[in-house]
């Protein structure tokens, strides 16, 4: 069952297929000879991300006193990281519009609550150093890919199953569990795996919450996970998770972080929400 499970939801006509930008992106975080103008180009090639990074540049979230034309300029402005992180973001925001209309309330709490968590991860791996900025970006974009998945194939089942979750304030693992045999972690394995993402990537889609505990030796699982919880600390949308992870001290210990940190990703996260909405309705 779990097999014809896995060939129905990673069919090439049921998935959106991973944007090129990110993986290029990607591999140019990984070479460590590649700098601004290799992001530059990554960039200039897709031009619909481009048109789309210099919108979301000119916006009223940033404010500049100057019309930003080129990429060039957005990213000394904006700055590399932002840069990357906003052209993956940018690539990715489709997939969360492309539901029923009766899935898009879910669907915009989703894109929220992943752009929450990606946020945080690479505020954390900036701090911490435990993994690259732009894979704990990527990692925490995509955590719950596998809610969207499930989302697009089971439609209503799958909406209630959200509903039911937070009224009854259980695990959403534990219902996708007992009604699909697999959660959106096996799910968001699988489609990291179709999509060919780097194998740290993948491993976080499949233990962000199991394996978010104190013998953890994964730092990227650890980083996420916390940023996971911190999202859910900011209430900026929602996973759809009815006992979201609190937050221990002692884990921010293990990546090399003090609890203070916590509270200052929690603080940004709330600052950047409009953000996260304006690159939503940048989207196809």
């Amino acid at each position: 069952m779990i097999e014809n499970l896995r060939e129905q939801l990673v069919n090439v006509e049921n998935i959106p297929s991973l944007p090129t930008i990110v993986q290029d992106i990607l591999q140019v975080t990984e070479d460590p000879k590649s700098g601004v103008k290799d992001v530059q180009e990554v960039v200039e090639r897709d031009q619909s991300c481009a048109v789309k990074l210099l919108k979301l540049s000119n916006s009223a979230y940033y404010g500049f006193s100057r019309q930003i034309t080129t990429v060039k300029q957005a990213i000394v402005i904006i700055g590399l990281e932002g840069v990357k992180s906003a052209a993956m973001s940018l690539s990715m925001a489709g997939c969360f519009k492309e539901g029923a209309r009766d899935q898009q309330q879910v669907l915009s709490d989703l894109w929220a609550h992943s752009m929450a968590t990606a946020t945080a991860a690479q505020m954390l791996a900036k701090k911490s150093k435990a993994t690259s900025e732009a894979v704990a970006y990527c990692a925490g974009l995509t955590h719950d890919f596998g809610k969207v998945i499930l989302a697009g194939h089971f439609g209503v089942r799958y909406l209630e199953m959200f509903r039911q979750a937070r009224e009854e304030k259980v695990p959403i693992t534990l219902l996708e569990q007992s009604e699909f045999g697999v959660d959106h972690e096996t799910v968001a394995n699988w489609i990291a795996e179709a999509w060919d993402l780097p194998d740290e990537i993948r491993e976080i889609a499949k233990s962000h919450h199991s394996g978010f505990r104190v013998d953890q030796t994964n730092k990227g699982i650890l980083l996420v996970g916390i940023a996971d919880a911190l999202a859910y600390a900011a209430k900026v949308g929602h996973g759809g998770n009815g006992r979201p992870p609190v937050l221990d001290g002692q884990f921010l210990k293990l990546i090399g972080l003090d609890s203070t940190v916590g509270n200052e990703v929690v603080v940004e996260i709330k600052k950047q929400a409009d953000r996260f909405s304006a690159l939503l309705q940048l989207a196809d």
